[in-house]
């Protein structure tokens, strides 16, 4: 593979608590019902204001929402508790996949740009990362434009491309794109949702991932 493009959220990174505390916090300033924890995870990968727009009530002022979030959301993440940690064995998996002279490694995520350049920056993951493709850059998932513009990008093609993620939005993207998708069971979607979205393989743990990566032409 020439090009491994991975998402963030629940896929490299466990943010469980910062989301759901940025959703506490925004939907409480607002006045609204915070969502059960299960509706939150259950959007996680698309776009932020698709998902305050599923959450909240119809007339739910969504941009001002979109607004506080992007405030409220480096402000948490400053603090150890709702930070995101990495999943274990994942900053060893990128930093080996780093060193391959014949592999470029990108992004693809729900977040703006402004809210996970930081947080790649401050886990030192920053300069691995040929392309990063963001929410604020492309229609949300499951469009495929985040991948197609990765491509593009990085001068690869869809057949020498793969992209890893923890959601079926991530699976029905790479079918799309026309990449090959592999699914991760330890974010937020079930082995059965990915392989449902059209995923080609399914991985278990860190270790699983990085020996197919390892062998995969």
């Amino acid at each position: 593979m020439q090009l491994i493009i991975f998402d963030f959220d629940g896929t490299l990174v466990d943010s469980r608590a910062l989301i759901l505390e940025c959703h506490r916090t925004v939907f409480t300033e607002f006045g609204l019902p915070v969502p059960a924890a299960q509706d939150s995870l259950a959007l996680i990968g698309r776009s932020l204001e698709l998902v305050l727009a599923e959450l909240a009530r119809p007339d739910a002022p969504v941009i001002a929402m979109v607004s506080a979030y992007a405030r409220v959301l480096p402000q948490l993440r400053a603090d150890p508790s709702f930070a995101e940690t990495p999943f274990d064995g994942i900053g060893e998996l990128l930093f080996g996949l780093s060193r391959r002279r014949d592999t470029q490694l990108g992004i693809a995520t729900g977040h703006t740009s402004k809210a996970v350049v930081p947080a790649l920056e401050t886990l030192g993951w920053r300069d691995w990362f040929s392309t990063i493709q963001a929410a604020d850059m492309a229609p949300s998932k499951p469009h495929p434009a985040m991948l197609l513009q990765a491509l593009v990008a990085t001068g690869v093609a869809a057949d020498d491309a793969v992209f890893i993620g923890d959601t079926s939005f991530d699976m029905v993207m790479a079918k799309a794109a026309g990449v090959t998708g592999i699914g991760v069971t330890w974010g937020y979607h079930t082995a059965e949702q990915l392989t449902e979205a059209g995923a080609d393989r399914v991985v278990e743990t860190v270790n699983e991932l990085r020996h197919h990566l390892a062998t995969a032409p």
